[in-house]
């Protein structure tokens, strides 16, 4: 999925600014829980270890990546949102944080 400008309603997550996006993109995403509890699993049908033990979907905002699950995360208008595929538990992508957070 390519960059893409996406409204961002009070009171927004990046889990709820990710579904918005991916479906309005018609591109393939699958999450489990709520808030705190959310999961980002795959994204277009990009799963979790299917590229190793250490592989998945973590997010970062403004260019740092939150310790908390997306569906916790609160944006606001003009925020950067990216979604990364890791193939080392974030240490690939600049974030040695993720074995312990992420999407």
């Amino acid at each position: 999925m390519s960059k893409q400008a996406i409204a961002v309603e009070k009171g927004d997550t990046v889990l709820d600014v990710l579904k918005r996006a991916t479906r309005a993109a018609k591109v393939q995403m699958e999450y489990s829980g709520e808030g705190a509890g959310a999961y980002v699993s795959g994204i277009g049908n990009v799963y979790q270890f299917d590229e190793g033990p250490g592989s998945g979907w973590l997010y970062s905002v403004g260019g740092e990546f939150p310790s908390k699950s997306a569906g916790a995360v609160k944006v606001e208008p003009g925020d950067v949102i990216e979604w990364r595929y890791t193939l080392d538990y974030g240490d690939d992508l600049g974030a040695p944080s993720a074995q312990q957070g992420g999407g």
